[in-house]
């Protein structure tokens, strides 16, 4: 018999014979022949669509984002799937960042917490309504990087404040930049490293600010970007500073 039954398939892969058929289900892997004997067989290639499944699940990608990824490899261009993963990941890193800035910011609460209460000895009062135990437990707010927050924007002050540097490292690498009511502009090399960097950053920040656009367009040997992100301040003001290159 030519081919992988379903068990045996999934004894390769190392899965279960359930996950196989869901994924066969879910259109993620390319369909089964039936052997002459009735069963249900898959060529050797399924080992490598599998693989491919368990790599993109490993960078965290849910079902929906794999089978969208699925319909382009192995068939597809190199270049436009490598460009939807590298966009994925952007956003995905930018969430990790997310997540450890505020992690960082309630292990920084919880430590100012035991910091207190380690600071004095109650001795031997009671404790109830009023005592320092109580008032000891308020979380502490915690300090403001100074940066300020755009409008509607789900970063913390200290990922915000990151993502602002990167804004700023690329605006002092523009050829040409200006800002007007609403909307900003920086002029930059087209070399790969730029338009990746330019993508990947542009990625991150609609997926912190929903609301922010950008217009992307590549000629001349130059990338410009257009950013429009109405009542965002704090974005467009990172990515023209007053330290960025005047129009020439």
């Amino acid at each position: 018999m030519d081919g992988l039954r379903v068990s045996e398939l999934a004894e390769r892969a190392g899965l279960a014979p359930s996950t196989v058929r869901f994924y066969e289900r879910a259109g993620l892997l390319s369909p089964a022949r039936r052997a002459a004997n009735g069963y249900r067989i898959f060529d050797e290639s399924a080992l490598d669509e599998l693989a491919f499944i368990s790599r993109a699940k490993g960078l965290g990608m849910n079902l929906e984002d794999v089978a969208d990824l699925v319909s382009s490899w192995p068939v597809g261009e190199c270049r436009s799937l490598q460009a939807r993963l590298r966009a994925f990941l952007a956003g995905r890193i930018s969430q990790v960042r997310q997540q450890a800035a505020e992690m960082g910011a309630f292990e920084r609460q919880l430590q100012a917490v035991l910091d207190r209460l380690s600071a004095r000895d109650p001795g031997p009062e009671h404790c109830g309504r009023g005592c320092i135990c109580e008032a000891d437990l308020d979380l502490d707010p915690g300090q403001d990087s100074g940066v300020p927050a755009p409008w509607n924007c789900s970063l913390d002050s200290g990922a915000l404040a990151a993502q602002a540097g990167q804004w700023r490292a690329l605006a002092a690498a523009a050829t040409a930049a200006e800002r007007t009511s609403g909307t900003a502009r920086l002029v930059l090399p087209a070399d790969p490293e730029t338009i990746t960097a330019v993508a990947a950053l542009c990625a991150a920040e609609t997926a912190c600010c929903p609301h922010a656009r950008f217009l992307l367009e590549i000629a001349g040997g130059q990338v410009i970007v257009t950013a429009a992100a109405a009542d965002t301040t704090g974005l467009l003001e990172a990515l023209c500073p007053a330290s960025a290159p005047s129009p020439r």
